[in-house]
């Protein structure tokens, strides 16, 4: 992805901040920049397909292929700036260091690219193809800001602190705010877009019904404003600590573009990411699909089904958990804390899956389980690729003497972005295969018909369902995704071999790299770091 180019003198002196321990104000503010990290991807999860499909691009035919394929176009864009911003910030020299401009700049753009993206009255627009743009448009811009703000933001936080305990601690609270997060902005518009939907679709919901104007200013405005105010924050009120060479630039490279990827710890931590947040993504992207067509007779306390049922217990049992996932995280290795729980994710997934639509009361309560338990696997995967990623990034520096951050950062984020699509185009496509729109028509238009003959809006009650063609593969789906793709995360946790005993020592070995003193290490320093390369570079 990126190819050295050593400029000046070979005795330019490597730049270097006044070295300092992180306060806790600034611990809290680094943090704050997840919650867009984790709400845009919480948020994206749950609304964005149902959103192209059933709000902007309704009465559209095969409006699921439409949307596949602005999600999956937008990615060769990706492709392209995820790692190009990775160099970027790379080669950004400024009072504010490298990574903290661009931050500060994404965060300032991203109240105008939530607003362009979610304006719902876009779905007037009259001819198809200029809506179709439209959404194509917005849905670009909007990746694109999140990539100018979030591919530095991950840089960082492997060069908040030299010291990986206190690193730790950082990126522990940055989690804390992931989780926080992804709960509040996956329910908050996950309840907008139900309420939205049922004012279109003749129905009522758990949260009554809502207007174009009310489902903007919550999941554009509110959510927007919110997201730039926390990146802008972290990029103000954070520092950079790790020394980087000035006279050291890269360029963009597709030669070099999987670069990281010879990096073996940083190969396994790829995979346990994509994987674990893989899952997230099928389960965000089907579960107001689920809800819809598949239980939608299911009644919880004395209310209607709704995504609240899966997204809250889920999210709720993650945040219980993360006490228990910091110590097994300190007594048995990052590792170990993300992969404990992941058979319970299975676990819950299969009795979601599978789960009956029934009107009986004496076993709805067994959905609300079933979430849940898939929280207490979800909990430690969702928490330590963060950390683990900084570690890898140690072991980079070791191997390479450069540390190019950003690179990795950038080929993290994209990746990500890559699973995310491929799990929305999935869902998309076997909706777009089993007619879903179809029926989806039908069924709108038949209780528009009610409403209209009846001169009432709540024609939720009307048994007007979806066949066994859409929630069989709605099932299958839900099924399927999290068993291939936990098993994947299980694996590559097994596969990496980093731990808090090995990073002290590759410590120690990055101090002398850094100070041109590896000539001076003893024959058993050279043989042991020498032995810590080949087992994890």
């Amino acid at each position: 992805m990126v190819e050295e180019i050593v400029g000046g003198s070979n005795d330019v002196a490597v730049q270097s901040q006044a070295i300092s321990k992180m306060t806790k104000g600034e611990i809290l503010a680094y943090g704050a920049g997840e919650i867009y990290g984790g709400g845009y991807a919480a948020l994206l999860g749950v609304v964005l397909t149902f959103f192209l499909t059933n709000l902007i691009l309704i009465g559209i035919p095969n409006a699921e292929l439409y949307a596949a394929i602005i999600i999956v176009v937008s990615k060769v864009w990706d492709a392209i700036s995820d790692p190009l911003m990775g160099v970027i910030s790379d080669n950004t020299r400024s009072k504010l260091g490298r990574r903290r401009p661009w931050i500060i700049i994404g965060g300032a753009l991203v109240p105008v690219a939530f607003a362009i993206m979610f304006l719902p009255w876009a779905k007037n627009i009259q001819n198809v193809g200029l809506r179709i743009t439209y959404a194509c448009i917005g849905y670009f811009l909007l990746c694109t800001v999140n990539t100018i703000s979030q591919v530095p933001y991950a840089s960082l936080s492997a060069e908040i602190s030299s010291d990986f305990k206190e690193r730790n601690k950082a990126n522990s609270v940055k989690l804390i705010y992931s989780i926080l997060a992804s709960g509040i902005f996956y329910l908050l518009p996950a309840a907008a877009t139900e309420a939205y939907s049922a004012f279109i679709n003749h129905e009522t919901s758990p949260y009554g019904v809502m207007d174009e104007k009310g489902f903007f200013m919550i999941v554009a405005i509110l959510c927007g404003v919110i997201f730039g105010v926390a990146t802008v924050v972290a990029g103000i009120f954070s520092k950079e600590r790790i020394p980087y060479d000035e006279s050291k630039k890269s360029k963009f490279s597709f030669k070099s573009y999987a670069e990281p990827l010879k990096n073996k710890s940083y190969r396994y931590h790829l995979i346990m990411y994509i994987t674990a947040f893989g899952c997230y993504d099928f389960i965000s992207a089907l579960v107001l699909y689920y809800v819809t067509a598949v239980v939608p007779k299911i009644t919880i306390f004395g209310m209607s089904m709704s995504s609240l049922f899966i997204v809250a217990p889920m999210m709720v049992m993650a945040a219980i958990t993360y006490p228990l996932n910091m110590k097994l995280k300190n007594t048995k290795g990052k590792q170990y804390a993300f992969r404990w729980g992941l058979p319970c994710y299975i676990l819950g997934a299969v009795g979601l899956a599978f789960f009956p639509n029934t009107d009986n009361a004496n076993i709805s309560w067994l959905l609300v389980i079933c979430a849940a338990v898939m929280g207490a696997g979800f909990g430690g995967a969702q928490m330590m690729p963060w950390l683990i990623f900084a570690d890898t990034q140690d072991v980079a520096e070791l191997k390479t003497g450069v540390k190019d951050t950003g690179s990795y950062s950038g080929l993290m984020t994209f990746t990500r972005k890559i699973g995310t699509a491929i799990a929305q185009s999935i869902v998309l496509i076997a909706l777009a295969c089993v007619g879903y729109s179809a029926y989806n028509a039908e069924i709108i238009n038949n209780k528009a018909l009610i409403a209209e003959a009846e001169g009432n809006i709540d024609t939720s009650q009307m048994l007007l369902e979806f066949p066994s063609s859409v929630t069989n593969a709605i099932r299958i789906l839900f099924a399927v995704a999290v068993v291939v793709m936990i098993s994947l995360a299980i694996w590559a946790s097994l596969k990496y071999k980093v731990n808090d005993q090995k990073l002290t020592r590759i410590k120690y070995f990055l101090e002398k790299q850094r100070a041109g003193e590896n000539e001076n290490l003893t024959d058993e320093e050279k043989a042991e770091r020498a032995a810590l390369l080949e087992e994890l570079g």
